[in-house]
């Protein structure tokens, strides 16, 4: 955790993407604090998850009867929801929806910006497909959660935020909830396509419709069309066509390429996703 996770940055470690600046924040007495609960033996049962949060909680001066939850957000939390509820039972589910060709443009841009040669347009797919399907059991009732549309949380961000802070049950306070931090500093938050932004932009939603190439778009409505409209996502394309499986998609390496189309043929003979 505190050397090969993305949050070894926060105990000193290198930033893996770009150039983001957390000297403001101390990352020695925060190592130094995790490393002694984590190897006391008295937390030899406690989970190193939860020994951190509270050790980043430590290092901040906040005590824990002031924290009324802690946020998680890894992506592939998704994937783990029945291990997640069966370790913290009270635990409430977010689950945030977008449309997943706008998402494939983000990407796209991603890649451009970070040249890491592990592009997977596959990834894309799937990953969007496991997110529909669990907002798809919270909409039915079988997982306890709260679906959130990308697009009206950037068209009507307070709003949204106070349906969200209602599901929490914490109190909204728009000078606080409206008003992202990092590490207790303002924050303007991060874009794929590098474009600076002071305030919350409906802009991106539509970003994808400029950005990418029918064959692009036949991509994922080829894998997501099944699944978009129940999101309010309506198919550009009237239907599938060979070449939108088979053309590259910027960015995309010759490795990734034959990975992607040889892990979508298996799903679809084995009916797996």
């Amino acid at each position: 955790m505190t050397k090969q996770s993305l949050s070894n940055v926060l105990f000193g470690g290198p930033c893996k993407w770009g150039k983001r600046n957390y000297s403001t924040f101390p990352r020695e007495k925060f190592l130094k604090t995790f490393e002694d609960a984590a190897f006391d033996p008295v937390n030899a049962q406690e989970d190193l998850l939860i020994l951190m949060v509270k050790a980043y909680a430590a290092t901040l001066g906040r005590s824990l009867d002031t924290i009324a939850c802690w946020v998680e957000k890894t992506p592939a939390n998704r994937n783990y929801i029945g291990a997640i509820l069966a370790r913290f039972p009270h635990a409430k589910i977010l689950v945030t929806m977008r449309d997943p060709r706008a998402i494939l443009a983000a990407q796209i841009a991603l890649e451009k910006t970070r040249q890491t040669g592990r592009f997977s347009t596959y990834y894309v797919i799937a990953h969007w497909r496991v997110a529909a399907r669990l907002a798809r059991r919270v909409r039915d009732g079988e997982v306890l959660g709260l679906v959130v549309p990308y697009e009206k949380l950037v068209c009507e961000p307070a709003r949204t935020m106070e349906e969200v802070c209602a599901y929490l049950e914490v109190q909204f306070d728009p000078d606080t909830v409206l008003t992202p931090t990092k590490m207790g500093q303002f924050w303007s938050g991060n874009s794929a396509a590098r474009i600076n932004f002071s305030q919350i932009s409906s802009e991106p939603t539509t970003r994808w419709r400029r950005e990418l190439s029918e064959d692009e778009i036949g991509w994922v409505e080829w894998h997501c069309r099944d699944l978009m409209p129940e999101f309010g996502y309506e198919p550009k394309l009237t239907r599938r066509e060979l070449r939108y499986f088979m053309r590259p998609i910027r960015g995309e390496r010759p490795r990734e390429y034959v990975k992607s189309r040889i892990y979508s043929l298996r799903d679809s003979m084995t009916n797996s996703e």
